[in-house]
């Protein structure tokens, strides 16, 4: 009885109105095919907006629950960085409670490229890579050295693609990228910092610089308002301007995630 309670309940259900006109055209014999393939073309660009909309609504909540990562590791010269045990075991929590899931490709060739997926229920998905080259400081064998590079991989890209805040995080005083160093006394870590201490040894100025840059396209993707997007710009001033002065094609590529991440808060697309 209840079985057929529950096939009468589903059959009244409402149907899709798109769905219903595609069947439509597709079961009349004398319907254009071009019109059939437009339908189906925006029925995908609709769905696809609205698995957009729900992937920022997810992230914008997750966003405001993550906790502070804290420093436990220690790199280069002593000084700490957040492991990837810990960014994984204090994140997945939030992420699973807002239909989030965060995941690594590997691509290992010349270089290891990593690739941070954070995807949502809707089916909405978005990446940001790295590509290091492989570390072979300290007498590493071949697979040590690609191990190495991945972990360190996976730790930046997790930590550029949520937006995490971590211990001991202060303003930037250019030194990764070039920028007249101030010599007042500085707060002790640096947020670039962050993201360059932990490179392989045998990073080069132009990967350190890259990384950084990746960095900064991550925080301003993540901006949700003019003002909060035009404090972040103000905050990261020093790299950006250290980025113009040494590495003008990473700069220009700051700048052009800015300026269109702007354009769509102003256009309502980035609430």
């Amino acid at each position: 009885m209840s079985k057929v309670a529950k096939i009468d309940t589903a059959e009244t259900l409402p149907a899709d109105p798109m769905v219903s006109m595609i069947e439509r055209v597709a079961l009349d014999p004398s319907s254009d095919l071009a019109k059939l393939e437009k339908m189906l073309d925006m029925k995908e660009r609709h769905e696809a907006a609205e698995a957009r909309a729900a992937f920022a609504a997810a992230f914008s909540k997750a966003t405001a629950e993550l906790p502070t990562i804290p420093l436990n590791g220690k790199g280069h010269n002593n000084k700490p960085y957040a492991t990837l045990e810990d960014i994984t075991k204090l994140t997945r929590p939030v992420l699973s409670e807002n239909g989030l899931a965060l995941t690594f490709a590997i691509d290992v060739g010349t270089d290891v490229v990593v690739t941070a997926k954070l995807m949502h229920k809707s089916g909405h998905v978005e990446t940001t890579s790295i590509a290091l080259p492989r570390d072979t400081g300290g007498a590493k064998n071949a697979v040590q050295s690609v191990g190495s590079s991945q972990t360190y991989g996976q730790r930046y890209t997790a930590q550029a693609i949520l937006g995490l805040s971590l211990g001991n995080d202060v303003e930037d005083d250019g030194r990764a990228t070039g920028a007249p160093v101030d010599s007042a006394p500085k707060k002790q870590y640096s947020w670039a910092a962050t993201i360059t201490d932990e490179l392989p040894e045998n990073a080069t100025p132009q990967e350190k610089a890259e990384a950084v840059a990746n960095a900064l396209v991550a925080q301003f993707k993540r901006m949700k308002g003019e003002r909060q997007i035009s404090n972040e710009w103000d905050r990261r001033a020093s790299i950006i301007e250290g980025l113009e002065e040494r590495f003008p094609e990473l700069h220009m590529k700051v700048i052009d995630a800015y300026e269109l991440r702007l354009m769509e808060i102003k256009d309502g697309a980035g609430q």
